[in-house]
């Protein structure tokens, strides 16, 4: 068993990329990840992020990504014992951890020894369900207008954007927060806008964006509906309607994380089409 730390994004990239693919849809967030690092090493922050691999006797068994200052991602794997390695090697390091995010067993056993080990005490921020769709039904599409949100909306977006984060985000700190406000800023200064807009009687009522791309899917995130406008079927409109663009635009499916809390938005993605694939669990670490 070799278990080993990157410098180097493009080879860990070309060595990671076979690997997850294998579960494409449970490993969807590290494949983005890796794309956005692969074009910008620091697209998350200056220092450089974490990338580890374990590999058996012929072929990886497990990957683990972290972009600080946020938490580690681990890699789907059915050899759940590795997570046991993972952890002595990031011990060796010295490595210093907000949090992990990954598939319940692994983030389960990987909190467990890394809390015991640290003395430490874990938070279960969130359950997170991972949803996959092939095939949007046809009666969620509704007739309203549907399009991308151009420079004319940014006020509006980044105020959605914000509000949505803040909302859905508890943990989210202001660096964090003012970050992603700042992206989105980028995306429309560079005419390059990545989220969608339902109007109804040319008034914006609901947004979604096109978020991580892998090879054969695209995900979507920031799906948000001001109060005063929801129950209303706006989020589901807008939703069915950007998995639509997005698989017109060839992608084999679409892919999107929900809080398990939130039964709504579960309901409303299983009325569109999505289908549960696997559960996570998004754990913080808390000093005794």
């Amino acid at each position: 068993m070799e278990a080993r730390f990157y410098d180097d994004i493009n080879k860990f990239y070309n060595l990671a990329t076979p690997f997850l693919l294998k579960h494409e849809v449970e490993n969807g967030l590290l494949l983005s990840l890796l794309n956005s690092l692969k074009e910008n090493i620091h697209r998350y922050g200056e220092e450089m992020p974490l990338l580890f691999s374990l590999t058996g006797d012929i072929a990886i068994n497990l990957i683990a990504l972290r972009t600080p200052p946020y938490d580690l991602l681990i890699s789907y794997t059915d050899k759940i014992e590795n997570i046991n390695v993972l952890v002595e090697e990031l011990l060796k390091r010295n490595e210093k951890l907000p949090g992990v995010l990954s598939f319940s067993e692994a983030a389960d056993k990987f909190t467990k020894l890394w809390c015991d080990k640290n003395s430490l005490e874990p938070q279960l921020l969130r359950k997170e369900r991972i949803y996959k769709l092939q095939k949007v039904s046809k009666e969620i599409l509704g007739d309203k207008k549907f399009s991308i949100a151009t420079k004319p909306h940014q006020s509006t977006v980044l105020t959605w954007a914000r509000e949505m984060l803040t909302e859905a985000l508890v943990d989210i700190t202001q660096e964090e927060l003012n970050r992603n406000i700042t992206n989105f800023k980028g995306e429309f200064e560079n005419d390059d806008s990545q989220i969608f807009l339902l109007f109804d009687n040319d008034k914006p009522v609901s947004m979604a964006r096109k978020a991580g791309k892998t090879p054969n899917g695209n995900s979507i995130n920031l799906v948000y509906t001001p109060p005063s406008l929801r129950r209303k079927g706006y989020a589901t409109e807008c939703v069915a309607k950007l998995s639509k663009y997005l698989l017109e635009e060839g992608n084999k499916y679409c892919f999107l994380f929900t809080d398990l809390s939130n039964r709504t938005s579960n309901s409303i993605y299983l009325k569109i089409g999505y289908r549960p694939v696997i559960d996570e669990n998004h754990y913080k670490f808390i000093p005794k």
